[in-house]
């Protein structure tokens, strides 16, 4: 194994090895042209632009501009816990109440995308948790981001509450599935992290190689909400976006054993249901 002096595996190695991943399974499956959601009148944002300062925070600009400012506003704000247990309501407002600016109490990335999300439908802009999976079933860990779709780009965007970042190919802001075909083309790729640019992105690959393998890795498949609102409506359900020939019941079936078997507990019951598949359309615009 290919190690640096230290004694440890480099991270752009990693990269490397993740993106070889998806560069043998550069399709994506054929599947639903499900029509996802986006719910801009729920009262409670009316309650959650008093409490906290988003509209201020997102200023004036394209959805992007906007979107990108108030990401990385939560990111300082919302300490990272990776094993926080999901107890809270998964809303903007209860999750805010139990941690903004609280440096004792933390939350996972999938509750960070859903205020983030939340922020962002309130003031009108177009916003999704992204589930970011990765190849192995023998993986404890994944990775949730926030999509915007920017109307002046007439496209969508992934941004990342946990880092405050957005993911860039040098010319435009990425969505997560041109993000994985640029890990899996070995092309230039980077999140861009506060205060930095893309004026070089061979230097800002190298300087972010720490957590550019992390969303390497978790870019193999991606789940969505089919509806994206206050809270979790009760007929909003996941669907999944997947390479050609990926089977998702046995990789979710293998990985809750793994789960139980490397950390404890039992494994869920497996689920009878189909899992639906999604398209790639999910990426058109959401706007008309």
């Amino acid at each position: 194994m290919r190690k640096s002096e230290g004694g440890t595996v480099p991270y752009a190695y990693m990269q490397d090895v993740f993106g070889g991943m998806i560069f043998n399974a550069p399709a994506l499956a054929a599947g639903e042209d499900i029509k996802l959601e986006y719910r801009f009148d729920c009262p409670e944002f009316g309650t959650l632009r008093e409490r906290y300062p988003i509209e201020r925070i997102a200023g004036k600009g394209g959805d992007f501009q906007r979107a990108l400012r108030l990401c990385r506003y939560l990111a300082p704000r919302l300490r990272h816990e990776s094993d926080y247990d999901n107890h809270v309501p998964c809303n903007s407002l209860d999750l805010l109440d139990y941690c903004f600016e609280k440096q004792d109490v933390g939350i996972n990335c999938l509750n960070k995308a859903k205020i983030l999300a939340e922020c962002c439908l309130a003031l009108g802009i177009y916003a999704r948790r992204v589930g970011g999976m990765p190849c192995s079933p023998y993986d404890g860990d994944n990775h949730v981001v926030t999509e915007i779709f920017d109307r002046g780009s007439g496209k969508w965007a992934a941004l990342d509450p946990t880092y405050g970042s957005y993911f860039s190919d040098g010319m435009k802001p990425l969505d997560c599935r041109e993000l994985r075909a640029a890990f899996g083309e070995g092309g230039p790729v980077s999140a861009v992290l506060n205060r930095q640019t893309t004026g070089n992105m061979q230097s800002l690959q190298k300087r972010n190689a720490s957590v550019n393998w992390y969303y390497a890795k978790n870019s193999y498949w991606f789940s969505f909400d089919t509806v994206s609102a206050f809270g979790v409506p009760e007929r909003s359900e996941r669907v999944y976006v997947v390479p050609a020939g990926f089977d998702v019941r046995r990789w979710i079936d293998r990985n809750e054993a793994y789960r139980a078997e490397r950390y404890g507990g039992q494994p869920r019951p497996a689920k009878t249901s189909p899992f639906r598949l999604a398209t790639p359309s999910v990426w058109d615009s959401p706007v008309g």
